[in-house]
């Protein structure tokens, strides 16, 4: 098998271990990781959902527009939940608003349901950098001796991973717009590998922030960084 065929064939599990922390997770944690848990479970139904389909030889594609639509809003409030203040929370619910009606109005008019929605997705990766950036920023300076040390470590894993993968993202979804004719299907492929290795990180950072702030018990701590 190739290094390629084993990416492939990896990505769709590499959620499992986060999938199975976010189970464990999910009644007894607080808000911030809630809404990450129910994130990372609606991402595998999504991936399994897909993986299903593919096999079956049914176009898959029409998942990830309703999935980016999903994993925007749900990350935003995620992120809400760290990084508060009246103009912080403007700022989050302003991009759902936006966000999605420019992401509908793609599936409807330019990328249908049919076709790879990568300018909706290429938006998204951007503005979930914007989110990281900020987050790693305000985590930063909300670092003290009273905040849980797993928990913040936790969170940093989890912010990495979400910065990891969604620059990885925004880069590979524009180069994918141009990639698009018969004689450039190598280069597609190399892509959407690229993205597949990327995706099977993002997800075991995710697993690794959740299980570091399980072990330590410290999953109900409440964090804000104002």
């Amino acid at each position: 098998m190739s290094l390629q065929s084993l990416i492939f064939n990896s990505a769709p599990f590499a959620v499992v271990p986060a999938m199975m922390m976010a189970m464990l997770l999910f009644r007894s944690s607080n808000i911030t990781l809630r809404i990450l848990s129910i994130h990372i479970l609606i991402s595998a139904i999504t991936e399994f959902s897909s993986t299903l389909l593919w096999s079956m030889k049914i176009n898959n594609i029409f998942l990830l527009h309703i999935y980016t639509l999903e994993e925007f809003a749900l990350l935003s409030w995620f992120y809400a939940t760290i990084i508060t203040g009246k103009a912080w929370k403007t700022f989050f619910q302003a991009s759902v608003i936006v966000f999605s009606i420019l992401t509908l109005l793609n599936s409807i008019f330019l990328q249908t349901l049919s076709v790879n929605n990568t300018y909706a997705r290429g938006l998204e990766s951007l503005i979930c950098m914007v989110y990281a950036i900020i987050c790693f920023n305000r985590l930063i300076n909300s670092s003290s001796s009273s905040m849980s040390r797993h928990y913040y470590l936790g969170l940093l894993l989890i912010n990495s991973g979400v910065l990891i993968y969604f620059t990885s993202s925004s880069l590979l979804f524009t180069l994918s717009n141009y990639l698009r004719k018969p004689e450039l299907t190598d280069a597609r492929m190399l892509v959407w590998t690229f993205h597949a290795f990327f995706s099977i990180v993002y997800y075991l950072l995710l697993f690794f922030g959740l299980w570091i702030i399980r072990r330590s018990k410290s999953y109900s701590y409440y964090l804000q960084a104002h």
